[in-house]
């Protein structure tokens, strides 16, 4: 029987726990969501794990204000729900890039959480069986732990490694990683319960069952009572968590049990195993693990020819199972074991067609769990990693040559001003000589440094097509990936979706970068247009800045009538982004942002509403100036750069249309932009 469900169960309520790691900002509500968190984490076990989901939403809806700490735990939460209890990916991902999203401009504040975060999405991308992808996702999570945090998040990285190695059968292998994560764990300086028990506990838990495994009971048993013996010394350590140790103990015990049992002593293996059943089938604690003690005993029982004892616990299990009590991501691997056993018990008792029957169901279910973790099983861990340790140790070359290359402009920079310095004293030495003179170095001085403008501009431009060239690669192989992936018949109609966006954000993106290439005065060769729906158009866009919006709260109502115009889908995207990426900047938290399209016989208008804080009347028409000095920080101190609105202005006008604006402060902005309808 696969004991993964016990690493399940340590991973999600390290997800609700680990919370309490970092001193969090003066909006949190942090004894309020660790409480919630812990509730909804609970509900999960019961006979209707949605139930959790449906608190949790409440609960949040009560909270006015939630901090950015508040919405990373309801966030961990419903992930770790689509993780072990509804498996669906989609739905994971999105809460995953959402803790991500979050904390992108706050990750010094909130450090274990993003690297938290990091974990979850290397963790997703393994179960999308992008095995390379979350193989350097490990990796570069480990790596930003080694950078600013602790042996704490360390280990947590190098347990997933061990987990890695766990699911490829490499059990022997999978040890040492364990090992060292224990030794990370028992040297950080970080007391909290996450670090000071749940972890500890879970990776002697973990070094058992390889030992099991590989073939070593014997060596198991040690790590189970070390395990054991750790978790009964904690619980006067940390009485408020009892459940919750009590739940880990019974985890152990099953292990224990079911060790014992491999090593032939019955009576040692059905204590344990009972004492886990006992303790874990019952609400609020694990329930699918105690599902899991009873597969174990039931074979044991099986093993030694207690059939009237294996016949009413495999019954009542069947029951228990197909009434989805303690759902989770393992079931499946229960049903199969108990397809097994039913399989097994009819053998011993004669009954050769219910053998067959309950044999055949069970075969069936092992070879569909090995054709899941079969691409797993193919990949070369050891080699990914090192082409990853490759390429990490050539980025610290590259860092380093740049910071020598800016310490020799430096000293370049300062020998230039000193000969400057040097050059201005020998003219002034010399002025009092003769006027003819004086004048003929300062002309000469004035066409040095007219070159040097020159040559400085020409560099410029240089510097930025070789900076436009190198991002073609990247970009464009983003987009490939995308749109190979679009090819796959096989994928849904969400997958899709958001494979789309990537593609076409991707072909924006690279037609910029071709833009930029070309700058060279010639930018009409390169103003091509198409047929474009401008009302779809704009629903892409507002879909790629849905996320922004939101992290302030913000609602975008469209009313889009559609209008086919001949356009440059490109740049007129950039318009609809620059003013919709204004709209959510200068707006407040929770407030409505309209976008809507008119129709006119000779002219299309698109409207962009907010209500913002508004521009002031004495600005006016500066706000389309290149390098505008009206440029204001957006409501959550956004950086204004005083570029766009120059940009939509131009682009509108090469289209021969027109961009105007209303405003009243503090009442909000409305922008409007006409083209002609041929």
């Amino acid at each position: 029987m696969i004991k993964t469900c016990t690493l399940f169960i340590l991973i999600v309520f390290w997800a609700t726990l680990s919370c309490e790691k970092m001193p969090y900002s003066s909006s949190d509500h942090i004894a309020w969501a660790d409480s919630v968190a812990e509730r909804a984490t609970n509900l999960m076990d019961g006979k209707d794990a949605a139930v959790s989901l449906h608190y949790l939403d409440s609960a949040y809806q009560a909270l006015p204000n939630p901090g950015l700490g508040d919405l990373w735990k309801k966030y961990n939460v419903k992930a770790s729900y689509y993780k072990h209890y509804d498996h669906n990916l989609v739905k994971r991902r999105m809460y995953v890039d959402s803790m991500l999203a979050i904390l992108e401009k706050a990750k010094t504040a909130y450090r274990n959480e993003y690297a938290h975060s990091l974990y979850a999405l290397a963790n997703l991308l393994e179960e999308e069986k992008k095995y390379n992808q979350a193989f350097k996702q490990y990796y570069d999570g480990r790596n930003f732990s080694k950078g600013i945090l602790d042996n704490c998040s360390m280990s947590d990285f190098t347990s997933a490694l061990g987990v890695i190695r766990y699911r490829q059968e490499q059990y022997r292998q999978a040890i040492p990683y364990f090992k060292q994560a224990y030794d990370e764990v028992a040297s950080c300086s970080n007391p909290i319960f996450q670090y000071g028990f749940i972890q500890r506990q879970s990776v002697l838990n973990s070094i058992a069952l390889c030992f099991e495994k590989s073939g070593r009971p014997d060596s198991a048993v040690v790590y189970y009572n070390r395990a054991l013996h750790f978790i009964k010394a904690s619980l006067n350590q940390y009485p408020h968590k009892r459940d919750f140790i009590t739940t880990a103990r019974a985890v152990v015990e099953g292990n224990l049990g079911g060790a014992y049992a491999k090593l032939n002593q019955f009576q040692e293996a059905e204590a344990h195993l009972l004492t886990n059943i006992r303790l874990n089938d019952r609400p609020g604690f694990s329930i699918e693990d105690a599902q899991t003690g009873k597969i174990k005993l039931a074979r044991l029982y099986i093993n030694h020819n207690r059939l009237p004892k294996a016949k009413p616990l495999l019954d009542r299990l069947g029951a228990d199972l197909a009434s989805g009590r303690g759902k989770s991501i393992s079931h499946g691997a229960i049903w199969e074991n108990w397809y097994q056993l039913k399989g097994l018990y009819y053998d011993k008792a004669g009954d050769i067609a219910g053998a067959y029957r309950f044999s055949t169901k069970y075969h069936a279910y092992r070879d569909s769990l090995d054709r899941l973790d079969a691409g797993l099983k193919k990949v070369d861990m050891d080699q990914v990693l090192r082409e990853h340790e490759q390429k990490y140790r050539l980025s610290m070359l590259e860092k380093s040559g740049e910071l020598k290359t800016s310490y020799v402009i430096g000293l370049s920079v300062f020998l230039a001003m000193a000969l400057c310095l040097i050059f201005v004293i020998w003219l002034f030495y010399h002025r009092s000589r003769t006027n003819v003179r004086n004048l003929t170095e300062l002309n000469s001085q004035m066409q040095r440094t007219l070159s040097a403008l020159e040559n400085s501009q020409r560099e410029n431009a240089r510097l930025m097509k070789i900076v436009a060239h190198d991002l073609r690669n990247p970009i464009g192989a983003m987009s490939s990936m995308a749109e190979m992936m679009l090819d796959d018949d096989n994928r849904g109609d969400d997958d899709r979706e958001f494979l789309k966006l990537i593609k076409d954000s991707g072909n924006n993106s690279l037609e910029l970068v071709n833009n930029l290439m070309h700058m060279d005065g010639s930018s009409k060769e390169h103003f091509k247009r198409e047929e474009v729906n401008l009302a779809d158009l704009v629903q892409q866009c507002a879909d790629m800045l849905a996320h922004r919006a939101a992290q302030k709260q913000q609602q975008i109502r469209l009313q889009l009538k559609p209008a086919v115009l001949r356009l440059n889908y490109e740049k007129m995207w950039r318009v609809v982004s620059n003013l919709l990426s204004n709209a959510i900047k200068f707006s407040p938290v929770g407030s409505v942002i309209d976008l809507s399209i008119e129709t006119g016989p000779k002219w299309v208008q698109l409207s962009v509403r907010d209500n913002g804080i508004g521009i002031p009347p004495e600005v006016g028409d500066k706000i389309f100036d290149v390098f505008t000095e009206s440029k204001r920080k957006g409501t959550a101190g956004e950086e204004s750069f005083g570029l766009g609105l120059s940009i939509t202005k131009q682009i509108v006008e090469a289209h021969a249309g027109k961009i105007s604006f209303e405003s009243v402060p503090n009442q909000g902005t409305t922008f409007r932009i006409r083209l002609p309808a041929e």
